[in-house]
């Protein structure tokens, strides 16, 4: 494994200190456009003490073009089986604040990464062998995650949507730390507003 990100770093590092340009540059000037407003899901699959578990969101925030700053909700439920008719229940709401740079941007295909860091709550309901009985107890969760995802326009409102991602919870004992996988439908709702705006008026 060590071997492959060497290779990796061999190939993109030459390239990335030979441009004149960076991502911070591209961020400066996408502030000067005129930003539009986006609004939309983001379901995600992950998981929560080995337990898979969808991570279900709604975002919205302005688009600069290069770069979108977003802020997005984010709700999740795990129950993992301990024995007979016992659960440990895990109930997850984060508040999350969201960079996302556009690596590459056509009508038809969309490559990006996020960065993201929020704050938020977990309630566990974990079974203690010594009481024999299920004890609650509420966290404070703050995550770090950063991931990278494509969109292909399959119609003028809808397309296909995929990416990976990790997460790490900075507050020990929340369970939140883990990799997660997104894929499914999207509607490209600014395109959308747009035209129904134009019929509006």
């Amino acid at each position: 494994m060590s071997r492959i990100f060497v290779l990796l770093a061999l190939i993109f590092v030459p390239k990335i200190q030979a441009q004149s340009w960076s991502p911070i540059d591209s961020i400066k000037l996408s502030y000067q456009n005129k930003p539009s407003f986006i609004l939309g899901g983001d379901m995600r699959n992950s998981f929560v003490t080995g337990v898979p578990v969808k991570i279900f969101g709604i975002r919205g925030g302005l688009d600069y073009g290069k770069f979108a700053v977003l802020g997005a909700i984010y709700s999740a439920s795990a129950d993992k089986f301990i024995k007979t008719n016992i659960y440990n229940k895990y109930d997850f709401l984060i508040f999350s604040a969201i960079g996302e740079y556009h690596w590459y941007k056509t009508y038809r295909f969309r490559l990006y990464q996020t960065v993201q860091t929020g704050i938020g709550v977990v309630d566990i309901n974990e079974f203690d062998e010594k009481l024999n009985k299920s004890v609650l107890s509420t966290k404070m969760v703050i995550p770090l995650e950063t991931g990278v995802s494509g969109n292909l326009r399959v119609l003028k409102y809808f397309g296909l949507t995929a990416g990976i991602g990790v997460r790490v919870s900075l507050t020990p004992g929340t369970y939140y730390s883990a990799p997660y996988y997104t894929y499914g439908l999207m509607v490209f709702t600014k395109d959308l507003i747009n035209d129904v705006k134009k019929v509006m008026k």
